[in-house]
C-alpha cells in the first residue's frame, strides 16, 4: 500500500485566516461603539499666583463655538464650528463650507475649585483661570502632659 501525502499550499491557508480575521474584526466593531474624531490645539498651562492659567490657541472659533468643562484635576475643551459661505455674481458662483471638531482634556498640575473658574477668547486665544485648591490641613492638636 502507498502512502499518500497531502500538500496544502501555504499562500492559501493563509489567505483563508486572513479572511477569518477580517470577518471577525468586522463583528467586533459592530459591537463597539467608536467615538467621535477630534483634531487636537496648543495649550500652555502655568501657575501665577494662586491660580492656574490656561491659554489654548482657537483661531476662527467664536465664543458660543467652545465649550470648557473644569473638573477638579483637569479641563475639559471642546470646539466646533459649522460654517457655510455663500457667494454669487454674474458668472461666478461659490460655495463652501467649513466644518470642524476639536478637544482636549488637559490634566492639571495641582487640585483646582471650579467654582471659582472664568474664562474669555481674545484674539482667537481662550484664557481659563481657576484657583487653586487649598487644601485644609485637618487635624487635632495634642496637647502635651
Amino acid at each position: 500500500m502507498e502512502k499518500m501525502f497531502w500538500w496544502t499550499d501555504p499562500l492559501e491557508e493563509f489567505l483563508e485566516e486572513l479572511e477569518r480575521m477580517r470577518r471577525r474584526f468586522r463583528r467586533l466593531l459592530r459591537r463597539i461603539e467608536i467615538p467621535e474624531m477630534y483634531e487636537s490645539f496648543p495649550v500652555d498651562v502655568f501657575e501665577e499666583n494662586d491660580e492656574i492659567v490656561i491659554r489654548a490657541d482657537l483661531p476662527g472659533f467664536k465664543k458660543n463655538e467652545i465649550q470648557v468643562r473644569v473638573l477638579e484635576n483637569a479641563i475639559d475643551i471642546k470646539a466646533e464650528k459649522k460654517e457655510e459661505v455663500e457667494e454669487k455674481a454674474e458668472g461666478f458662483y461659490k460655495a463652501e463650507r467649513k466644518y470642524g471638531k476639536l478637544r482636549r482634556i488637559i490634566p492639571l498640575p495641582l487640585p483646582v475649585d471650579s467654582e471659582s473658574a472664568k474664562a474669555k477668547l481674545e484674539n482667537g486665544v481662550l484664557e481659563i483661570r481657576v484657583k487653586k485648591k487649598i487644601k485644609e490641613r485637618k487635624g487635632k492638636e495634642v496637647k502635651i502632659e
